[in-house]
């Protein structure tokens, strides 16, 4: 009798176990997918800062070349550094929201199954 029980109690335990793995196995790919997101992300936000940053400089050098007195030049730099720094601050601050909402979703994809997996327990 003791030897059953044993076997039940060891083939709950297993079972169990292997459940809880195969939970870990789903979060971790999901974690993985939304790293690639993630880098997608970073990629797609620094390509169209460095088409900002052309642009801007482009135009930056258009004005230094119809440039007429010497009195312009700290109008014309500070323009340039002006749009910069909102092009630098618009991109970092959809990037950062963007990677804040993916956090979130996991942390709450990943509390999801945790919970699933306890009431199966």
């Amino acid at each position: 009798m003791s030897q059953n029980w044993f076997r039940q109690i060891a083939e709950q335990n297993l079972k169990q176990s292997c459940g809880s793995l195969q939970e870990l196995l789903n979060v971790t790919r999901r974690m993985v997918g939304e790293l690639n997101n993630q880098a997608s992300a970073f990629r797609e936000h620094s390509m169209s800062l460095a088409e900002e940053t052309i642009a801007n400089t482009f135009e930056c050098g258009f004005k230094l070349l119809r440039l007429r007195e010497p009195q312009e030049l700290p109008h014309i730099q500070t323009d340039f550094l002006s749009r910069q720094a909102q092009a630098i601050a618009g991109q970092t601050k959809e990037l950062n929201e963007r990677f804040v909402k993916e956090a979130e979703q996991l942390a709450n994809g990943a509390a999801e199954s945790a919970r699933r997996q306890s009431k199966a327990a």
